[in-house]
């Protein structure tokens, strides 16, 4: 099995529910080229244009993304959409002044998740979920400030509310084993956002770690502390955002009361290469997966399969669909 796919096998216990590419932008571009230093200790990167969006390449990277939906879903895998709202937009507050967020930005997240389910994806509204949750008083933040990242709360609330849905609206019978075991939230410390290397030298200082709440999992109990299966029917596939450091996929498997396999890859090696990499994988030669969570961030929807951003990585949309249809034949 490849490094990248790790498997949970552990016993439900939640009570209750509570990065954009760095390689995308030349090496030799200057550091405070690649970041915006907003207000409140705020660092944005410059790569999720808001106040102008190519929507002729959203539009070729939405074809490519609903065949894909086609393809997977003729292969009898239901599939869900993660798609995680721009951070640099939902906290265009404490962005520097002056900035500018487009109509065109605004509908960026909506335009996709109608696309996406209109291709037959389940695709949860995280973006609502988000806003409704920065409403909160003295809710816990959901993004980090000097990171690309959401935090484990961020993470949290998705993977709760995405299981919800998936429980719902999908065709998953029970699971014979059971999901993650977790336990209560304690502090998880980042040392310095991945943006905080783009700041000035001068300007570095001003930006410390950050702290937030994670999830802790507990170890199987009983029959299931035995089980030594790695097989899943659901798995989760994508980027930076679901490595296990965030916790999304162990919360979800416990929402979903099941084993969730993980197979993701850095951001600058992209979410359509981490989708070849799993259909070729051994893991999903023994087991070929129920349900399969596809995750994408908001900013790369204007980046297909071609894009520079996924460097190496990158192919024609015809190859990329190609190579797919193969794979899952």
């Amino acid at each position: 099995m490849s490094e990248a796919v790790s498997r949970i096998t552990r016993r439900a216990g939640l009570a209750g529910a509570l990065a954009a590419p760095l390689a995308a932008m030349p090496a030799r571009a200057q550091q405070a080229t690649l970041v915006e230093i907003g207000t409140q200790g705020w660092l944005f990167p410059v790569w999720d244009r808001l106040a102008r969006v190519d929507m002729a390449a959203l539009r070729a990277a939405l074809q490519t993304m609903t065949e894909t939906i086609g393809v997977l879903r003729s292969a009898q895998i239901q599939v869900v959409i993660c798609l995680i709202p721009s951070r640099k937009r939902l906290m265009r507050q404490y962005l520097p002044a002056g900035s500018q967020v487009s109509p065109e930005a605004s509908q960026r997240y909506s335009l996709t998740q109608a696309e996406c389910a209109r291709a037959g994806a389940l695709v949860p509204d995280l973006d609502a979920l988000f806003r409704a949750q920065l409403q909160q008083p003295n809710a816990h933040p959901i993004f980090f400030k000097t990171d690309t990242h959401w935090t484990p709360i961020g993470a949290e609330l998705a993977a709760v509310e995405m299981a919800r849905q998936m429980r719902a609206q999908l065709q998953l019978p029970a699971s014979p084993r059971p999901g993650t075991r977790l336990g209560e939230l304690r502090p998880m410390v980042l040392a310095a956002g991945d943006l905080t290397q783009h700041v000035p030298p001068a300007q570095r200082a001003s930006f410390g770690s950050e702290q937030s709440l994670l999830r802790q999992i507990l170890p199987p109990e009983g029959a299931a502390a035995l089980i030594e299966d790695d097989s899943f029917d659901t798995v989760i596939v994508g980027t930076s955002n679901v490595q296990p450091r965030f916790g999304f996929q162990p919360v979800l498997s416990n929402q979903l009361v099941r084993p969730v396999g993980l197979s993701w890859r850095p951001n600058n090696v992209g979410t359509y290469a981490a989708l070849l990499e799993y259909v070729r994988s051994e893991a999903f030669r023994r087991q070929r997966p129920r349900a399969l969570v596809w995750n994408h961030l908001e900013p790369d929807m204007v980046s297909g399969t071609n894009s520079s951003a996924w460097g190496a990585a990158a192919m024609p949309p015809a190859e990329f669909i190609a190579q797919l249809r193969r794979a899952v034949a």
